[in-house]
């Protein structure tokens, strides 16, 4: 097959996203012809053509626009249309709904292309009222249009297609779970020394800790760090030694670093971006246990990378993530900070218990989330839809 990927971002970029489109796309490419058109990096000032295992990577010079309510800027490419029609592909591929309109589905037809949108991010539901509204009145207005047009419907959660997928079109929307690199993201000992560079990169004061938790995400109020922040404070004025160690980076940076000062956690809260996908399982292996406190999430990749290294994890019974976790782990309302509390503390109480969870957790990712099988399943859907 000859498959042309649409989305605003790639690797290196590390976004959910990207990390699926990458995973899949790197595999793919063993069999197939794959060409990726994105966006430039921001300050470029001309395309940039170049092959990434075995992938064709085109990057053209764009704009960003960025935009209040939106956790991403949109990008203008402004060559996109004239290199959809010169990739002459059999099927493009989007993964973006709010990145790609009318114009680019002329330029896919007008190469007899097939269309398939794969739905990362569901209808917003439970963020604010304003990012609710605005998300549901695009919907009405392009994005089921999109979604009508579309040859093939993937969503990577029953949740997502449930919320997002118009009920006329639902008989083409099919689940593709995202997975995880369960070779990387394993459990790893303490000793380590990947483990141990860690925990001295945070200081002296994180090996004191009774537990340290990790939580891992961009930091936008739809992730709702700061109400386990809050937990994590209210539990150390009970005399509980916690660290808190947050993976990502985002507007709300220094307002997290505030609130931390302000609730007496500063010396055992820390902020950590642009780690290297290797080193990742370091990160959260150091830590006790795993927390994804979001207002709202299609998905949650990150869950799935926390059990594959036997996390015990708590999670935000909201979106797609039930589905991810799929009860290996404990749930907790969006916005509740005494119920983060009250998970966090049973996890402390019942270690031994919810290891064992976490250890069966991990089965289950290795068996359900494997990227293999995903590539396969996409394969397939993929072929029927060309008529191979």
């Amino acid at each position: 097959m000859d498959i042309c990927v649409l989305n605003q971002f790639f690797y290196p970029y590390n976004g959910g996203t990207e990390k699926v489109l990458f995973e899949v796309y790197r595999r793919m490419a063993k069999r197939h012809n794959i060409t990726v058109i994105t966006s430039a990096p921001l300050h470029s000032k001309k395309n940039i053509v170049e092959e990434i295992e075995g992938i064709t990577v085109l990057r053209l010079r764009s704009t960003h626009i960025d935009i209040p309510v939106s956790p991403l800027p949109f990008v203008a490419m402004p060559g996109l249309n004239s290199a959809i029609k010169k990739a002459r592909c059999e099927l493009y591929h989007i993964n973006n709904r709010y990145q790609y309109f009318g114009d680019n589905v002329a330029a896919i037809r007008k190469v007899n292309g097939k269309i398939a949108l794969t739905i990362h991010n569901s209808l917003p539901i439970g963020i604010d009222p304003a990012i609710d509204s605005l998300g549901l009145v695009y919907d009405i207005t392009w994005g089921r249009i999109l979604m009508h047009e579309a040859d093939l419907l993937t969503g990577v959660s029953r949740n997502t297609i449930n919320t997002t997928v118009p009920i006329k079109d639902i008989s083409k929307a099919h689940l593709v779970y995202n997975g995880v690199d369960h070779n990387i993201f394993r459990p790893i000992d303490r000793d380590d020394a990947g483990v141990k560079a860690v925990a001295r990169s945070l200081g002296d004061e994180c090996g004191s800790n009774d537990a340290n938790i990790i939580t891992n995400g961009r930091l936008i109020d739809q992730k709702g760090q700061i109400y386990l922040m809050r937990a994590v404070a209210n539990l150390a004025n009970e005399g509980l030694k916690l660290g808190l160690l947050t993976i990502g980076k985002g507007p709300l940076e220094k307002k997290l670093v505030s609130e931390a000062e302000s609730l007496g956690l500063r010396d055992r809260f820390w902020i950590r971006n642009g780690i290297a996908e290797e080193k990742l399982p370091d990160y959260y292996n150091f830590c006790d246990m795993f927390a994804l406190p979001s207002l709202y999430e299609p998905a949650g990749l990150v869950v799935l990378e926390a059990l594959a290294c036997e996390l015990p994890s708590i999670a935000s019974s909201v979106g797609g993530i039930p589905e991810m976790l799929d009860g290996y782990g404990l749930y907790a309302q969006p916005k509740s900070v005494e119920e983060l509390e009250d998970r966090i503390g049973y996890v402390l109480k019942n270690r031994k218990k919810m290891a064992a969870m976490a250890k069966r957790g991990r089965k289950f990712v290795v068996e359900r989330h494997d990227w293999d099988k995903i590539v396969k399943r996409y394969e397939k859907l993929f072929m029927d839809t060309l008529h191979y």
